[in-house]
């Protein structure tokens, strides 16, 4: 997995910065959810958590045959997860593309909470999964979404290129603005410096 992302690094430094929004916004997400698979990976190893990703997405597939804890339950779980963290990437991207690149990071962040209560909390109160009989586990799980947001936008700013932010509403609406504004200070120049021509004082 690592070296595919590293191939597709190289290959994108070689075309360049990308344009397309969709694809920005799904290669960020697939990056923020394969950062927060490892994560999590490490934290199952070390006991950190009950359950990784995977595990807790396979409830989704168990049929009276099988259970989540199967191998074939855990790659569908795995599948799921991925393509959900993936597809959560495109409105991600276009709250960056909309509001610009400053502060990315702490917008990831938020952005990340609200993905973790909706998606995590309210996946529970509903019943889609199981509920984890550990506290250890709500928070590996708040870390882990943190971690995909970060990872998330910040891999959308380096892949994207500089000019879609660079023309977002926000700073078009302020230059034009400030146009105005300089134009509405030119015209009241002009229009002092006629009033004096025509009524010169001696």
């Amino acid at each position: 997995m690592i070296k595919l992302l590293l191939k597709a690094t190289d290959s994108i430094n070689k075309i360049g910065k990308l344009q397309d929004s969709i694809t920005i916004g799904l290669l960020g997400g697939f990056i923020g959810a394969v950062t927060t698979d490892i994560s999590n990976a490490m934290l199952y190893k070390t006991k950190k958590t009950e359950a990784t990703f995977g595990q807790i997405a396979a409830s989704f597939f168990k049929t009276p045959t099988t259970n989540s804890k199967q191998k074939p339950a855990i790659y569908l779980g795995e599948l799921l997860h991925l393509s959900v963290g993936t597809v959560l990437g495109i409105p991600l991207f276009y709250i960056l593309k909309r509001t610009g690149k400053d502060h990315h990071l702490a917008k990831g962040l938020v952005s990340s909470l609200l993905t973790w209560i909706i998606l995590y909390t309210g996946g529970q109160k509903i019943g889609l999964f199981k509920k984890p009989s550990k506290i250890k586990t709500h928070y590996a799980s708040v870390w882990n979404h943190i971690l995909y947001g970060l990872a998330s936008v910040k891999a959308m700013v380096w892949l994207a290129d500089p000019e879609i932010f660079s023309s977002h509403p926000f700073q078009n609406d302020q230059k034009t603005l400030q146009r105005d504004n300089l134009l509405t200070w030119s015209q009241s120049n002009q229009d002092s410096v006629s009033s004096e021509d025509l009524n010169p004082s001696y």
